[in-house]
């Protein structure tokens, strides 16, 4: 029992290590829902959006309740419990714990791998909307070649092609298309 308040208790004093961080996150995460919904126009991607607005809402106020100060251990309650030498060894080696302090500001890192993939993701959608042009104009010509096929006659095309029809003519003339 005071193995699991002990390893509760080292938790709660890394995540308070990491509070810092975890508030700069959500601070910068502010708009962008509103810039998001702007961006989202089918009703399939509005809910997909509302989905994960809601898990990160979820996941956001857990961080928040492991952020708080943990409860100070009661060892009076558990020397009632417990054999009190034991739960003296437990508060003495859980006060001379020295867990590894948080260290820097990891936002500003974040944030500069971040404004990286944002331009490559920039890059990536200029290039998208280039070849979305190319594939638009592309399927504009094959639209209006099967127009022309569909209202082509044969005598056109034979008109169009001279040899194609003279090759045609010497065919029937010597008989390769009698059927038997």
């Amino acid at each position: 029992m005071l193995r699991s308040a002990l390893v509760r208790a080292a938790r709660r004093v890394a995540v308070q290590q990491q509070r810092s961080y975890a508030d700069a996150a959500v601070a910068t995460q502010a708009n962008i829902w509103d810039e998001l919904g702007e961006l989202v126009t089918s009703d399939e991607g509005k809910r997909e959006l509302a989905t994960l607005r809601s898990t990160y809402t979820d996941i956001a106020q857990k961080l928040a309740k492991l952020a708080a100060d943990p409860e100070p251990i009661n060892w009076a309650s558990w020397s009632k419990e417990i054999d009190p030498k034991l739960v003296q060894e437990f508060k003495q080696a859980y006060e001379t714990m020295k867990l590894p302090k948080f260290e820097g500001n990891h936002v500003a890192e974040a944030n500069a791998q971040f404004a990286g993939l944002v331009k490559e993701a920039e890059a990536l959608e200029a290039a998208s909307r280039t070849r979305i042009v190319e594939i638009q104009k592309e399927l504009a010509s094959l639209q209006k070649e099967k127009e022309r096929i569909a209202t082509t006659t044969i005598d056109d095309e034979l008109a169009a092609d001279p040899k194609l029809a003279e090759e045609i003519d010497s065919e029937i003339q010597k008989n390769y298309f009698m059927v038997s």
